[in-house]
């Protein structure tokens, strides 16, 4: 048997060091196919050892295999592995840490800002709002505080006239929020405001009338699809994140509806997904299709880590707990597939928004019957799905009158 080599050795023993740390098969195997990657590497470089000219080598291929492209995702997923490997060699066991970026709440320096602030979520709490609506408030409320601060505030009830009119400006000046989408967050400014006697009459500085944008959705090209569908049938995605993508794309499911599926809410005898949606609060009867029926199973009986959690989507490493309702985990997800198929999230949004235009705009296309669409996406108003009008070009161009007088002849 041939003897292994100090950097199989070291790929070994990190390997085990993950799996003491109870990481998924799933991902076990994905970093056995990564340190198989970087040991033919250093084979066929004649290196026999961990070193920094061998992780230089392996860095330098970030390419993107379907388009050729560099690929920011394939660098940060070789740079965890190397540092993985260097954690490994240096204190004997794999440091599986990742730096978290700091929310706007973070950002609040002062103790007595940060109480007003978990005061103020608490009494969000209390009155049962949406986890949606809680996170849009939070963010704005924290701005306020921020704001206070550079004011050299020392409470929040030494805001005066005019203040509310220079916030509202800075949030547009540094870009937090935009005129045409800061109407909800004005919601939850009010709310505040109106918990201080001296704050309340501020209320009053907060613009009644602002624009509202109507932008021309934007969905996946046929090209990217082809793109998305190539992702979905390899193993560039685990299997949580595949069976979510499906779901996203096909029904249209909001990012917090998804992170909110029961394991006891998939009915396998029906072939049937209960869902009670958390903005409407309507049930919804999903149709548990071959495509993403099939995912979830392979995601259950082979992905899904053992746990004691209800919901069907968990974390990939412990704790395994609900992944985050507001939909940063989501769109997370959802990046990744597009960096893996090539596609740029440059000047165009990204998230479940932007899958349930994509899976509206498939169905309209189909000629599936409107009402239909907005019953599966759950619509409170069936006339809201006239907006995914703008998604289908040939609806569009049926929709345009001739020039008076036609065209003149050249």
């Amino acid at each position: 048997m041939q003897k292994e080599t100090k950097l199989e050795e070291v790929l070994r023993l990190t390997l085990e060091s993950l799996r003491e740390k109870e990481y998924s098969k799933e991902t076990l195997l994905r970093y056995q196919k990564k340190f198989h990657v970087l040991n033919s590497l250093a084979q066929s470089k004649g290196i026999f050892e961990p070193s920094d000219e061998l992780f230089q080598e392996y860095l330098r291929d970030c390419n993107n295999k379907y388009t050729g492209k560099f690929s920011i995702l394939k660098e940060r997923q070789k740079i965890r592995v190397v540092n993985l490997i260097r954690s490994y060699i240096f204190a004997g066991e794999a440091d599986t840490s990742r730096r978290k970026g700091l929310s706007v709440s973070d950002r609040i320096q002062t103790e007595v800002f940060r109480k007003e602030l978990d005061k103020f979520v608490m009494s969000l709490k209390a009155d049962h709002l949406q986890p949606n609506t809680i996170c849009t408030y939070q963010r704005i409320a924290a701005y306020l505080l921020i704001y206070c601060e550079e004011k050299s505030y020392l409470s929040v009830t030494e805001l005066c006239s005019g203040d509310i009119r220079d916030f509202i400006l800075y949030l547009y000046g540094y870009g937090y929020f935009r005129p045409t989408s800061i109407t909800s967050g004005l919601s939850g400014l009010k709310r505040f405001l109106a918990l201080y006697p001296e704050t309340e009459h501020l209320i009053m500085e907060l613009p009644s009338r602002l624009p509202r944008e109507r932008n021309i959705l934007e969905i996946y090209s046929k090209v990217e699809t082809d793109a998305i569908n190539s992702v979905l049938s390899d193993d560039s995605l685990t299997k949580r994140d595949k069976a979510i993508c499906l779901l996203l794309l096909e029904i249209g499911l909001r990012a917090v509806d998804v992170c909110s599926i029961k394991l006891s809410d998939i009915d396998w005898n029906k072939d049937i997904i209960y869902i009670k949606q958390q903005k409407t609060g309507k049930p919804l009867h999903v149709p548990l299709r071959k495509s993403y029926g099939n995912a979830i199973a392979d995601y259950i009986l082979n992905g899904r880590p053992a746990c004691k959690s209800e919901y069907l989507f968990v974390r990939e490493l412990a704790p395994f707990t609900r992944l985050n309702g507001e939909g940063s985990s989501i769109r997370t997800i959802l990046l990744k597939m597009e960096a893996f198929a090539g596609i740029s999230n440059k000047n165009r949004s990204s998230g479940s928004r932007s899958t349930r235009h994509n899976a509206a705009s498939a169905m309209l296309r189909a000629g599936v019957p409107m009402a239909d669409i907005s019953a599966v996406l759950g619509h409170k108003d069936p006339s809201i799905v006239s907006v995914y009008l703008s998604t289908d070009d040939e609806t569009m161009a049926s929709c345009t009158l001739p020039l008076p007088g036609g065209v003149p002849n050249e």
